[in-house]
């Protein structure tokens, strides 16, 4: 679980110890990334998150952006880490799951009902096609559900997609946050709370820029 804001300094040390105990190169490879090893020992991960390219080294866990993109912030940082040490490297589902049919997502669902798809309608829930254009932002490619449906690949192993059906005279606009049925094999569940807010809240930060 991602803890209190007080606690990321310990989450993240917590975080990069445990993975200096596992084989990172193997780590790597069920994580979908690469993996270099320096001569000075050192271990370089290299992955796509949200459509940025990142680099982690080890033994620091330091997190480097490309292209003088802005650092990642802490709670961030600490999902990267979890996801990590989470990923199994099983292929994707290829089958769309709501959060509530992910294991133990019915226990958290109020929660991300409240910190997901509550922002999500309603910023985007009036005008869905601004969906479309702000995905941009985070390399994401139209997906042929709902009304208005984008597809964000969030980690290598881990995309969402954000859904939108229009309202009218007799129903109230709806959408919906869903991940590959595998999310459980790569995310605990109350991390996939903390990457459905964060892309949502990313996806709004661009629309107020339209």
């Amino acid at each position: 679980m991602l803890p209190q804001q007080e606690n990321y300094p310990l989450a993240r040390r917590l975080a990069v110890e445990g993975l200096l105990r596992s084989n990172l190169q193997e780590r790597a490879t069920r994580c979908g990334a690469s993996y270099e090893r320096g001569r000075d020992g050192e271990g370089m991960v290299g992955f796509r998150y949200l459509g940025r390219e990142l680099r982690v080294s080890f033994p620091q866990g330091t997190i480097v952006t490309q292209n003088g993109q802005a650092p990642i912030p802490l709670r961030e940082e600490i999902l990267i880490f979890h996801y990590l040490e989470r990923a199994s490297g099983v292929p994707l589902a290829e089958r769309w799951a709501s959060f509530s049919e992910i294991p133990g997502g019915a226990f958290y669902h109020p929660v991300f009902l409240t910190r997901c798809k509550s922002p999500l309608m309603k910023f985007f829930g009036e005008e869905p096609e601004n969906l479309l254009s702000v995905a941009e932002e985070l390399r994401g490619e139209p997906l042929n559900l709902g009304d208005v449906g984008v597809r964000i690949q969030a980690f290598p192993f881990v995309p969402l997609a954000l859904v939108l059906w229009r309202g009218d005279a007799e129903f109230a606009a709806e959408g919906s946050v869903l991940f590959d049925a595998s999310v459980s094999e790569f995310l605990p569940v109350e991390d996939m709370v903390i990457l459905a807010e964060t892309v949502v809240w990313k996806l709004i930060k661009a629309g107020h820029r339209l």
